[in-house]
């Protein structure tokens, strides 16, 4: 299991740090605690990712991602 820091999982969405604390603030990323530290779990953002692609497609394009796969 590969985790990501803060910092870490703003690279790979290439957004800013803050904008990762919103989200989790928010309870809109998927993210766990070890102490006091954030930490994200990259199987998880990526499944998170998938399911913000999902929503955002309108049924047919959804239907046509599916059918190309």
């Amino acid at each position: 299991m590969h985790v990501f820091t803060v910092k870490e999982v703003a690279k790979y969405l290439n957004c800013s740090v803050s904008s990762i604390r919103t989200l989790v603030r928010n309870k809109k990323i998927p993210y766990f605690r070890i102490g006091s530290k954030l930490n994200f779990n990259k199987e998880a953002v990526d499944n998170w990712i998938h399911n913000q692609e999902v929503h955002n497609m309108q049924p047919e394009e959804y239907s046509a991602k599916i059918r190309n796969l």
